[in-house]
């Protein structure tokens, strides 16, 4: 099964290294999911392992795909320490130890008990008992094993906890699932620490668009929402009181939409428009529409971006795809456009084709993300647009 599992992600080009395909191929996912069917569990999908009180998802076995591509963008070496934040089944944890080797060490950290147990149990039972978990706030990191020459972290992150920093070694890489904006919009990044050249700053050259339940503990940061309709909500950056009193009555005006003539493949790499669009320095969200509201056509923001979109105190305008082919899903072609509904509708959806179009021209690809330390003054920043968090200050450029 382990070889299945394997045989799919190559099949459809995930493996980029020998030696992550062959960690695939050797650690059985299903010892790390007891009590889930065999089939599924070596399904290539998340499995959900627990929930919260309010039904949420708050630990699970992610997507095998994003596992291996994240380890790949981690690049683990024989020998090497590493520190993951987020045991959760302990799989991942099994998949770096085949990395680093009998010379290496991995340590992993869970901020619940249960999970920290479970997870023992599984190492044990796949042989890993070497693997060091810790039931404690990732946030701090563990003092006691570093530093580490690789950090990763399995939960979505709002900022870059000091302790991860101190711990990191000279030359070292951290593989962070960042929050780049408030709607919930995050991605995969792949820092390097360029110590003593540049010990106050890290740069990713290496995003992976990604989601993962958010980080609990010290560093949980709350998402904000705005309820537009029974099953629509916007997640945004800011909550200002105009757009939150105004908004939910801009679906009452009819939709105006823009087709941008702008073609879209599906196999096409374009999953960083919604950030580019974000450091435009629009008033940016995501979108989340259900079933019945997509059915009765009140709402179809694209699944592709997650449901980005413009706003402003009284009108919202969100990213569009149709077809242009019959071609099965996976293989067609979109043109890509923009649907807004307010009183000020029409004037933002131009607005918003005009940035598409910019995008279009340029088409940039992978962001440069560095993150400096906190304090740094503005004038020795990296040129960008400026993500301000308390543990780090991050400029994005294209």
């Amino acid at each position: 099964m382990c070889d299945e599992l394997a045989d799919h992600l190559r099949d459809r080009g995930i493996f980029t290294s020998a030696q992550v395909e062959r960690a695939f191929r050797t650690v059985p996912r299903h010892l790390f999911l007891p009590g889930v069917d065999l089939r599924e569990a070596y399904a290539p999908t998340v499995v959900t392992t627990k929930y919260g009180a309010d039904g949420s998802a708050i630990s699970s076995a992610s997507s095998p795909k994003l596992v291996a591509e994240m380890l790949q963008q981690l690049d683990i070496q024989p020998g090497h320490r590493v520190l993951e934040i987020g045991a959760g089944t302990g799989f991942n944890a099994a998949l770096m130890a085949e990395l680093a080797g009998p010379d290496g060490h991995v340590a992993t950290i869970d901020i619940d008990d249960d999970l920290v147990q479970e997870a023992r149990r599984s190492l044990r039972a796949a042989g890993y008992e070497q693997v060091e978990v810790i039931c404690g706030d990732g946030a701090d990191g563990h003092p006691a094993g570093g530093p580490y020459e690789r950090i990763i972290v399995t939960a979505g992150a709002w900022d870059l906890a000091s302790a991860w920093w101190q711990q990191l070694a000279e030359g070292g890489r951290m593989v962070v699932p960042l929050l780049l904006h408030d709607s919930g919009l995050t991605r995969s990044l792949a820092f390097d620490l360029d110590q003593p050249a540049q010990p106050d700053r890290m740069v990713s050259t290496s995003a992976l668009v990604c989601g993962f339940v958010p980080m609990r503990g010290s560093t949980f940061h709350a998402a904000r929402t705005l309820q537009l309709a029974d099953d629509v909500v916007l997640h945004l950056n800011d909550h200002p009181s105009a757009a939150e009193q105004n908004l939910p009555q801009a679906l009452q005006h009819p939709a105006h939409q823009v087709w941008t003539g702008i073609q879209i493949r599906d196999d096409q790499p374009v999953g960083h428009l919604d950030l580019w669009l974000v450091t435009t320095g629009s008033r940016f969200a995501r979108m989340a529409a259900g079933a019945h509201a997509r059915d009765r056509g009140l709402l179809t923001p694209a699944l592709r971006w997650a449901g980005a979109t413009l706003y402003d105190d009284t009108s919202l305008a969100y990213l569009a795809l149709r077809p242009l082919d019959n071609r099965p899903p996976g293989l067609q072609t979109h043109e890509l456009g923009v649907i807004a509904h307010g009183p000020e509708g029409v004037k933002l959806a131009a607005q918003t084709a005009k940035l598409l179009h910019q995008w279009d021209k340029q088409r940039p690809a992978q962001p440069v993300i560095t993150a400096h330390l906190p304090g740094t003054p503005e004038e020795q920043l990296s040129p960008g647009y400026l993500i301000d968090r308390p543990g780090a200050r991050l400029t994005v450029m294209w």
